[in-house]
Parts: C-alpha cells; sequence; structure tokens
C-alpha cells in the first residue's frame, strides 16, 4: 500500500478484522440466502454471497497471476457450488494469496498509485464488514456494531478510493461538503472531472457555509455506503444530495 492513508491499520490488524468479519458473514448464510436483503436492491442473500466470493476469487487470482482475469472468466465450474461452500473456497483461495505476499508486493488495481497486495488486503477488509452486515440485516436482526478504527478507515476509504472511480460529472457545481467524525474532518470538492479530497484539521468554530454532514463513525460510514440514514447535516443540501448521486456512480 502505498498511497498516504492517515487513518489506515496495520496489516495484522487488517487481517484480524478480514477474519473476524468473514467469520461473522460466513455464521450469517443459514435462513438468509432466500432473504431479500434490503441494501442491495434486486438481491436475495445466496446473490449476495456468491457476488462476495467471486471478489475474493477474482483478487486472488490477481494477486497469484499479476494482473486482472480475463477472459473466461469466472470458471464456469463455480456455478455448481453451493454458496457457502462457494464462500468458504473463494475466501481460502484468497487468504492463501495474502499470507504468502507482502503488503507491498505488486498487484492490479484501479488506483494508478496504489498497485500493491496491501491495498487489496485494506479493500477486502472494508468489502467483507459492509457485506457482513448486509447479510446480518437481511436476517432481520441487529447488525453487530463495526470497529470503529476501522470504520473511521472506512470514510477514508470511501472518499479517497472509492469515489474517485466515478465518472466525470459535467453537471458538478463545485460545491465542498464537509465530513466530521471522531474528531476528524473530510472536505469534498465535488469537481467537474472528478471529486477532490482534503483532510482537513478537525473542525472548530468553522464559519464558512459548507454543507456539513456530521456523525459518529459507524453512522457516517453507512450512509456513504447508502446503507443508512443521513446524519445531522447543516448548510447546503443540494450539495449534499449531489455527494450522494456521485457516491451512487461510484460505488
Amino acid at each position: 500500500m502505498r498511497q498516504p492513508y492517515p487513518y489506515a491499520l496495520s496489516f495484522g490488524r487488517y487481517r484480524e478484522l478480514l477474519s473476524s468479519e468473514f467469520a461473522a458473514l460466513a455464521a450469517s448464510i443459514d435462513g438468509t440466502l432466500a432473504m431479500r436483503v434490503p441494501s442491495c436492491p434486486g438481491w436475495i442473500g445466496e446473490d449476495l454471497v456468491r457476488h462476495t466470493a467471486i471478489v475474493y476469487l477474482q483478487k486472488a487470482e490477481t494477486i497469484r497471476t499479476g494482473s486482472r482475469p480475463g477472459r473466461g472468466w469466472p470458471p464456469v465450474s463455480i456455478g455448481s457450488m453451493p454458496p457457502g461452500a462457494l464462500l468458504e473456497h473463494c475466501y481460502h483461495r484468497l487468504i492463501a494469496q495474502f499470507d504468502t505476499h507482502a503488503p507491498e508486493d505488486a498487484a492490479e488495481s484501479w488506483v494508478p498509485d496504489d498497485q500493491t497486495v496491501g491495498f487489496w488486503i485494506r479493500r477486502l477488509t472494508h468489502e467483507t464488514a459492509m457485506h457482513r452486515f448486509d447479510l446480518e440485516q437481511a436476517g432481520g436482526g441487529q447488525a453487530s456494531p463495526f470497529d470503529e478504527d476501522l470504520a473511521v478507515d472506512g470514510i477514508d476509504e470511501v472518499l479517497s478510493v472509492m469515489l474517485g472511480r466515478g465518472r466525470a460529472d459535467p453537471g458538478a457545481s463545485g460545491a465542498v461538503v464537509r465530513v466530521e467524525s471522531a474528531g476528524h474532518t473530510w472536505s469534498v470538492a465535488l469537481k467537474r472531472a472528478a471529486a477532490r479530497l482534503d483532510r482537513a484539521p478537525a473542525a472548530g468554530g468553522a464559519t464558512d457555509d459548507a454543507a456539513t454532514i456530521r456523525g459518529d463513525p459507524e453512522e457516517i460510514l453507512l450512509w456513504l455506503w447508502g446503507r443508512g440514514p443521513l446524519p445531522s447535516t447543516a448548510g447546503q443540501d443540494g450539495a449534499i444530495a449531489e455527494l450522494r448521486h456521485r457516491l451512487a456512480r461510484a460505488l
């Protein structure tokens, strides 16, 4: 991982969290495969499980070969595997790659300045935590809380890595949306070519009228991912709606 991600965890901590989040995801499979997933419109639990498995397998193959799989992907044979067995199989393929590579080893990603295995350790820890939440929610119970440090890093990852995947927006206003959580501030300028992120000092006595979203790390993270209500806001509601639109196109 070569990008300056100021809230990134240690790779050992990502691996611990990836293991625990995967265990919780796998434990939620029973009884949810036919259930609607509220946060993933059009999906039932089986769709989510198979999607997550294919993501794991694709990234394992990307790390193993040095490039993203091309034609003939995914393998036809995996369609016959039961979803739970498929998830376990693909997860262990992924972990085998993580545990035989250093985080700084090369691996293709969509971020030009971060083509490393470490990028995927971080990315897939967040991916697993979010889909664990999705499947727990589909089961109708109370979803487990996110690790707070992972949630803070997740906010940063959405705004610095995921939002950058979005297409240019010719109608962008150029407005700035400020996100404040756990003593940290992220300022997102909604430019036409791309959203631009500045990690500002913690807010304190600011008097400008920038649109502002405030909340604890988990509620901010869930809103950014379209999985929770809008937390407390101030300022220009139109700019917040524009950020929501840009996120929906990027995620």
